[in-house]
């Protein structure tokens, strides 16, 4: 192969590579554009747990839910990294006591929000393998009833406690 023919060759693989780079950046533009067109319809801010004892069977989950489709949206189930259980609750007044009740769903009206915080809605994750320590991030995942899902790194921090005599 002589010199002419080596540059040749060389400027075809060098054209092939930046073709196969060209695409490759179009491919992941498009994802990433996906993955943006679906979080921009329900965003979730400010994910946190409350931060627990070591031995704590339960910890409480937090954020908000930002439904931007002009659509009714519920919040059906929730699943966590290191959880053997998660239930989805609503803190209710009942006769004068403060108490945690399970709640199949949680409605987020459309182009409205939820806020999931201490003494209202939140989550609940049960059964931790290890109790996360504040500073730890929780891997958790939402499912929604137009057949999207969202996984969100909740923060464990400390949090006031918003209940008195509350019963579960």
């Amino acid at each position: 192969m002589n010199l002419r023919e080596k540059f040749s060759a060389i400027n075809k693989a060098l054209l092939l590579s930046l073709v196969v780079s060209a695409s490759s950046v179009s491919a992941m533009n498009h994802e990433h554009s996906m993955m943006h067109h679906k979080s921009s319809q329900i965003e979730v801010k400010n994910p946190w747990v409350r931060t627990a004892p070591p031995n704590a069977p339960m910890l409480g989950a937090f954020m908000q839910i930002h439904n931007n489709t002009n659509n009714d949206l519920r919040l059906l189930s929730v699943t966590a990294a290191g959880y053997q259980k998660t239930e989805l609750h609503k803190t209710i007044n009942h006769d004068g006591l403060m108490k945690m009740v399970q709640q199949e769903f949680m409605p987020i009206n459309a182009k409205s929000s939820l806020n999931l915080k201490p003494g209202s809605w939140h989550i609940m994750l049960i059964s931790p393998d290890v109790v996360p320590k504040e500073g730890d991030t929780v891997k958790i995942k939402l499912t929604f009833d137009n057949d999207t899902s969202q996984i969100i790194n909740a923060v464990v921090r400390k949090g006031k406690m918003m209940m008195k005599n509350h019963g579960h």
